[in-house]
C-alpha cells in the first residue's frame, strides 16, 4: 500500500474537523450508566427497570411501561385492567440478589416478578417459579437481550429490545403533567432507553466515526504503525532536551538512561534528571524524568504502555515516603508518581521536538517546585538507613 501523502492526510483531518464542528462525531459517555461505567451491571439496570415498572413514577409514563411489559408477557388481559394497574406497587427486595428475581410488582389481581439477565452465558431462574405459585396470578418474566427461550414453561421471555420499543414508544407521546419533576422524569427514562440502545447496538450516534474509520482504516492501521516507530526515539531526543535543561537549572545536576523491568516482566527505560548524588551508581537512583516501555515499545492506545512523566525511584522507603507527601499512590517498584504524557503533537514542530520539549518542561516544574522536598525526604530515608 502507497503511504498517503501530507496532502491526503490534510483532506482526511479536514473531514474529521468538519464532523467535530457539525456535532456528529462526539467522544465519550453519554448515558448515566456508561458515565458511571455500570452499563454491564444487571443490578443498575433492576433500579431503572422499577423506577419504570410504578405507574405513579415521575416518569410520568403512568402504567404504559407495566402494560407493555404485561403484554410482552402474554397477559393483555391485565394490561388492559387500568383500575388493577393504577394499584400496582414495585415492592422493596432485600433478600440477597442471588436468591431472588430482579424485581416484583404486587397488585390486587396479579404479581409480576422480573429477572434481568445480561451475559449472553446466563441461563435458567435464580429462584425457582414455584415459589410465586401462592401469590395472586403470578406472572413470571425473563428479561435478556435476544428474549432467549427460558427453561421453565412457567417463566415467558421478553427482549430488552422489545422492552426499549415500547419505552420509546411511551416516550413519544405527549407529558400528562407538564410539570418539573415529571420533566425531570421522563429525561431519566429518556436516559435509560439510550443506555438500552447502547447496550443492544441500536444507538446509531457513532456511525460517522465508524464510516470514518472503515473508509480509511488501511492508512489508519499504517499512521498507528508509524506512531509507534516514531515513539521509540522520544527516550533519546529526551535525553539530548534534559542534558540542555540540566545545565540551566545549576550545578550538580545530570541526566542518566536507566533501564529497569516492570513488575511483569516487561524492560522499561527511564531518562532522569537529578542531583549527581541522586543517580549515583551503585546506590538506589531517584530523579524527575520520562519512562516508557521497551520490548514491545511504547503503544499510544493503551494507558498501561505509553509513554509518561513522574518521578523515578529505586528505594522503597523514599518511594513510600514521596507517594505519602504527595498523596499519591506509588505506580509498580519504581516510580513513586507518574503520569502519562500528552502525546497531540505541536503543530509548528516535528513531532519528538515536540514531544521532548514537553518532557522537558514537565521536569523543570517538577524540579522547580519539589525538587527541595525531595532532597529532605531523601536525606531523612538515607539517615534512618545508615541508623539501622
Amino acid at each position: 500500500m502507497t503511504p498517503a501523502g501530507a496532502d491526503e492526510w490534510s483532506r482526511r483531518a479536514a473531514e474529521v474537523a468538519a464532523l467535530r464542528a457539525s456535532g456528529r462525531w462526539l467522544r465519550g459517555p453519554s448515558t448515566g450508566l456508561a458515565v458511571l461505567e455500570r452499563g454491564a451491571e444487571e443490578e443498575a439496570h433492576e433500579r431503572y427497570l422499577a423506577f419504570l415498572l410504578d405507574p405513579w413514577g415521575a416518569h410520568g409514563l403512568g402504567a404504559g411501561p407495566l402494560a407493555a411489559l404485561l403484554r410482552r408477557a402474554g397477559r393483555p388481559d391485565l394490561a388492559a385492567d387500568a383500575a388493577v394497574l393504577a394499584e400496582a406497587v414495585v415492592e422493596p427486595l432485600p433478600a440477597p440478589r442471588e436468591r431472588r428475581p430482579g424485581l416484583v410488582v404486587v397488585a390486587p389481581r396479579f404479581t409480576l416478578a422480573v429477572e434481568l439477565r445480561l451475559r449472553p452465558g446466563a441461563a435458567g431462574q435464580r429462584w425457582p417459579a414455584r415459589e410465586f405459585g401462592h401469590l395472586p396470578d403470578p406472572v413470571l418474566v425473563q428479561l435478556t437481550p435476544s428474549g432467549r427461550p427460558t427453561l421453565s414453561a412457567a417463566v415467558r421471555p421478553v427482549s430488552l429490545l422489545d422492552l426499549a420499543r415500547d419505552l420509546s414508544a411511551a416516550l413519544a407521546a405527549p407529558a400528562r403533567a407538564g410539570g418539573a419533576r415529571e420533566g425531570r422524569g421522563r429525561a431519566v427514562a429518556l436516559d435509560y432507553l439510550n443506555a438500552l440502545e447502547d447496550l443492544l447496538g441500536m444507538n446509531p450516534v457513532d456511525e460517522p466515526a465508524a464510516r470514518f474509520w472503515l473508509t480509511h482504516v488501511q492508512e489508519m492501521t499504517a499512521a498507528r504503525r508509524a506512531a509507534r516507530e516514531l515513539l521509540a526515539g522520544l527516550p533519546e531526543r529526551s535525553h539530548a532536551v534534559l542534558d540542555e535543561l540540566a545545565s540551566r537549572l545549576g550545578e550538580g545536576l545530570t541526566v542518566e538512561w536507566v533501564e529497569y523491568e516492570s513488575g511483569d516482566g516487561t524492560p522499561h527505560v527511564a531518562v532522569l534528571l537529578g542531583r549527581v548524588e541522586w543517580l549515583a551508581p551503585g546506590g538506589p537512583r531517584c530523579g524527575f524524568g520520562l519512562g516508557q516501555r521497551l520490548g514491545p515499545g511504547a503503544d499510544p492506545d493503551d494507558p498501561d504502555a505509553a509513554p509518561f512523566v513522574g518521578f523515578y525511584c529505586e528505594d522503597d522507603r523514599l518511594r513510600e515516603a514521596v507517594s505519602a507527601h504527595f498523596d499519591r499512590r506509588p505506580h509498580g517498584r519504581h516510580w513513586a508518581r507518574r503520569a502519562l504524557l500528552p502525546l497531540r503533537p505541536e503543530p509548528r514542530l516535528p513531532v519528538l521536538d515536540g514531544l521532548a520539549r514537553r518532557v522537558a518542561e514537565s521536569v523543570a516544574m517538577g524540579w522547580r517546585e519539589d525538587g527541595e522536598v525531595m532532597e529532605r525526604l531523601r536525606a531523612a530515608v538515607s539517615g534512618g538507613n545508615e541508623g539501622s
